[in-house]
């Protein structure tokens, strides 16, 4: 098993102007492979937001990274996938739980994202912390297709965060980036509070 944490980064935007962008994050120029997207239950509380959605993906932009005279998984056409969101408005967080639903003989992946709600003198600014645990089900080659798909995975986080900025500034408008001093005083911050992500675990959210 391979478990990977991805450095802070964040959103020039507002927490309620990144969780609308997250809700309606699809279609857009980056996300070519959503096939279909498809909420399957929601509850409304007092204070929370639970959302169980289904997407599906066409083809694996994760698995594509395995050589296909290593394994069969390259000839994955389809990837359902379970997407959970709890969604706060008292601590002013959405957490996010993915995990994948079939070829669970063969792997199982499960992604954990946290958007939290962060105040700065320089604007408006939404943290996002991500990690991503995967295991392999293929003898004595699991290793290696788990580390060649988690580097595949890290690679794919760069179109994720484009596809939601392209959604963000459809809806509220371009923002400058985070410049190099809120980036410095942000990292300082985390560096000195608890450990936002401390496990992946898609049943958190049942």
């Amino acid at each position: 098993m391979k478990e990977w944490s991805a450095p802070t980064s964040g959103f020039p935007y507002n927490f309620n102007e990144v969780c609308f962008a997250f809700f309606n994050r699809y279609p857009n120029s980056f996300a070519k492979h959503i096939h279909s997207e498809d909420v399957l239950e929601r509850k409304i509380t007092e204070d929370k937001i639970f959302t169980k959605k289904l997407i599906v993906k066409q083809g694996s932009s994760i698995l594509k990274h395995v050589p296909r005279w290593l394994s069969r998984m390259t000839d994955i056409r389809i990837v359902p996938v379970i997407e959970e969101s709890i969604y706060d408005k008292t601590t002013r967080t959405l957490t996010t739980y993915t995990r994948n639903v079939s070829h669970m003989e063969l792997f199982h992946l499960h992604e954990k994202v946290h958007y939290r709600d962060s105040e700065h003198l320089d604007g408006p600014l939404t943290e996002v912390n991500r990690a991503v645990s995967l295991a392999f089900n293929s003898g004595k080659m699991s290793s290696l297709y788990e580390k060649i798909t988690l580097l595949g995975f890290k690679k794919s986080i760069n179109n994720t965060m484009k596809g939601f900025t392209e959604v963000l500034e459809l809806y509220f408008g371009s923002r400058h980036p985070l410049h190099e001093n809120m980036g410095s005083r942000l990292k300082q911050k985390l560096m000195g509070g608890p450990q936002v992500i401390q496990k992946i675990n898609c049943e958190d959210s049942t």
